[in-house]
């Protein structure tokens, strides 16, 4: 892709890590300024079911933005590692990440939940460092989860923690449609 002036040339490696709320929802929001400048944008996710607000905005933007991910149900409150249905389809998205992000098609991937596939073992640290490294240069990756790996924090060119410091939930109220999903 030829800069047209609104691109960087060069893309960047994004992580939104931590135990807080909010990593999603500035990936998304990096998704949304990027298609708002003619970016050709792609969302993958990962461990996450159903329509989200996201999702739903996502149609309205296609085919700036696409998304794809089969997903089950994820509970981070649960060790779900021998999950073998989470296993295959997170193998089965990584996948599907892998030939969007090798087709230079896109020019901002977002891996939306990667890190907790990461740590997991459903996809091996040296498969995504191989998809990184030979990634055209235009094209901007964005992870998103808990436990990214320090090699990959280190390898990014912008990482953010988030910190969990107060959230509703603590006191019991639900996940409310429009803020957390």
């Amino acid at each position: 892709m030829a800069n047209d002036g609104s691109r960087d040339s060069r893309g960047i490696v994004q992580v939104y890590t931590g135990s807080g709320k909010g990593k999603t929802s500035a990936a998304w929001g990096q998704a949304l300024r990027a298609a708002g400048h003619g970016w050709k944008v792609a969302v993958v996710r990962f461990m996450k079911p159903g329509a989200s607000g996201e999702v739903k905005a996502a149609a309205r933007l296609a085919p700036d933005i696409s998304v794809f991910g089969k997903t089950s149900p994820y509970d981070p409150t649960v060790n779900q590692r021998e999950s073998a249905v989470l296993r295959q389809e997170s193998r089965e998205n990584f996948r599907r990440a892998a030939e969007l992000i090798g087709s230079a098609e896109y020019d901002l991937i977002v891996l939306d939940e990667l890190n907790i596939v990461l740590h997991y073992g459903f996809v091996s640290e040296q498969e995504l460092f191989d998809v990184l490294h030979k990634r055209a240069g235009h094209v901007g990756v964005v992870t998103t989860g808990r436990y990214a790996p320090q090699w990959l924090l280190e390898a990014a060119d912008l990482v953010t923690e988030m910190v969990d410091v107060k959230h509703p939930s603590a006191e019991g109220a639900a996940a409310r449609a429009g803020i957390e999903y």
